[in-house]
């Protein structure tokens, strides 16, 4: 199942004009020597741009650039009884240099301590799980080598893509893996997981425009290895409850077996293989842009690995032999039901568009899914399984029966936004629905899902402080989110935040099922 499409649905729910600005189990833990390939990858591309800068070009290279940002992060819950999360220490690094005309090499870091994790180990993030419990941590974010000419751009290497035109949510935004720690507050470039790729874009030449549309570009991204999102562990915060199975089942008598029995479940976390490397597996995105009477618009194609969480629940009995039931009660049996990421490819194709009208910014973008699996929560597994007495008889004689909490099916999502400025404010009002086509399985995302984003902002004090309200409004799966927050710009590199993060709703929705996981948030953030 993805159990975020709020997270899952496309990227998160916030707008991103708030771009501005955990403790976990070890049973996904990996070991340190676990996270060696992801180190050495970081390496071989630090060693191809530190060769690059030491060419026989680097008489016309440009000085050394570098930077990065401090930042330190906490919460205070609402409710007692919800997952705590530890305060976050961050620091980002990057360094970049142009190495001849046209020419330039990035390299960026993240390091984590801290956070969400429960119980983790240090590490470095890798390319290949899932779940990865690891802090403090290291992450390789971009690095890269990229020319830009008269004629076009070619980027190689790690990088984050940001196609479409919403700020909420991008229906055709598909070409990066999300993580999932904190949903609500990680704005959209710290929700994208950087990946291995080559994009090259073709500005068409000046004799061809006479029968094609203003600055026509064509874009090609190709990514050779399918990344995995990465998820939260159970003891998280951020953990989806629908990802959760049923503590305990009830089986009336089923022919041929003991039952009617009395099933204790125990949920445990694994990490499935990945896409094999193999390029037929990799992710491609094509993209075809424009501009006609004053209108930027695009097209788009995507064929890939889903980036949002889907999971297969293999379930099996505990093996030894249950003790015997009295007369008239249910025989007691134990059983696991383990959570593995499955990575499902479909199809997408899209078109977005921007303009301007007198002081209103105008915003649209839709796309068809062909066959996107889409989530339901994963304790209707169990029914599942107890309305197959063949997949029941599986069980008692000791077999594995694997159930997927997902179903692929074809989709239409579309969103309309605005935004303007009036007298120092800066509304901006975004519509976004989901139909998923001849369905009849009770999903997280209704058959028909549509969603108000609303964001209001303006600064303050000579532009030092900003205020920022942001309230979402699901209508048909009832649920509605509410974040405001100020952020004072102490100085040019310093920044304070204070905020506030509310959630109700229905609990068998995306968003809903964080219903009563409010809280206070702080940040501070020093830039150089």
């Amino acid at each position: 199942m993805q159990a975020l499409r709020a997270i899952a649905t496309a990227a998160s729910p916030l707008p991103s004009a708030s771009r501005a600005n955990r403790r976990r189990g070890p049973a996904a833990a990996a070991p340190l020597l676990a996270t060696v390939p992801a180190a050495a990858a970081g390496l071989a591309l630090a060693a191809a741009v530190l060769l690059a800068a030491a060419s026989p070009a680097r008489s016309a290279a440009g000085p050394l650039r570098w930077g990065g940002r401090l930042e330190g992060y906490g919460i205070v819950r609402w409710n007692g009884d919800t997952p705590s999360q530890d305060p976050l220490a961050r620091l980002d690094l990057w360094a970049e240099q142009k190495l001849a005309p046209g020419w330039r090499w990035r390299l960026s870091t993240i390091g984590r301590a801290g956070g969400p994790p429960v119980d983790p180990r240090v590490g470095a993030f890798d390319f290949d799980r899932t779940f990865q419990n690891l802090a403090p941590s290291l992450e390789l974010d971009d690095a890269f080598v990229e020319w830009r000419g008269d004629d076009g751009s070619l980027k190689v290497g790690n990088q984050k893509f940001f196609w479409g035109r919403l700020d909420a949510t991008r229906p055709n935004d598909l070409l990066n893996p999300r993580q999932y720690e904190d949903p609500f507050l990680d704005d959209e470039r710290e929700q994208k997981i950087a990946v291995p790729a080559v994009a090259a874009t073709w500005l068409f030449p000046a004799s061809w425009r006479s029968f094609l549309p203003e600055e026509s570009s064509l874009t090609l991204a190709w990514e050779p290895i399918a990344v995995p999102w990465r998820f939260p562990l159970s003891r998280e915060r951020w953990f989806a409850p629908a990802a959760l199975a049923a503590g305990s089942v009830s089986v009336g008598p089923v022919p041929g077996t003991p039952c009617p029995c009395d099933v204790s479940v125990e949920q445990t976390l694994r990490n499935g293989p990945p896409p094999a490397r193999r390029f037929e597996n990799g992710n491609v995105g094509l993209r075809f842009a424009g501009r006609t009477r004053g209108a930027d618009w695009a097209v788009a194609f995507f064929d890939g690995v889903d980036p949002t969480p889907n999971f297969d629940v293999p379930v099996r009995l505990r093996p030894g032999a249950p003790g015997l039931p009295g007369a008239g009660t249910p025989l007691p049996v134990a059983a696991e039901a383990s959570l593995v990421p499955a990575y499902r490819r479909f199809q997408s194709i899209g078109a977005d568009g921007a303009r301007a009208f007198g002081p209103f910014t105008v915003r649209a973008e839709a796309a068809f899914r062909f066959g996107r699996p889409w989530p339901f929560a994963v304790d209707q597994v169990t029914r599942r399984i107890l309305a197959d007495p063949s997949l029941v008889q599986s069980l008692l004689r000791g077999d594995t029966v694997d159930v997927p909490s997902w179903v692929e099916r074809d989709a239409v999502e579309w969103g309309v936004g605005a935004d303007t400025i009036f007298h120092g404010w800066m509304p901006l009002l975004e519509l976004y629905q989901v139909a998923i086509l001849h369905n009849d399985v009770r999903l997280l995302v209704r058959d028909v899902d549509t969603r108000l984003t609303a964001n209001l902002r303006r600064r303050w004090f000579s532009d030092r402080v900003e205020s920022q309200l942001v309230f979402v409004e699901g209508f048909e799966g009832d649920y509605r989110l509410l974040r405001a927050q100020l952020a004072w710009d102490a100085t040019d590199g310093l920044q304070f935040v204070a905020g506030i993060l509310g959630i109700w709703g229905d609990r068998d929705t995306l968003i809903g099922q964080y219903a009563g996981r409010g809280e206070f948030y702080g940040r501070i953030r020093y830039s150089f």
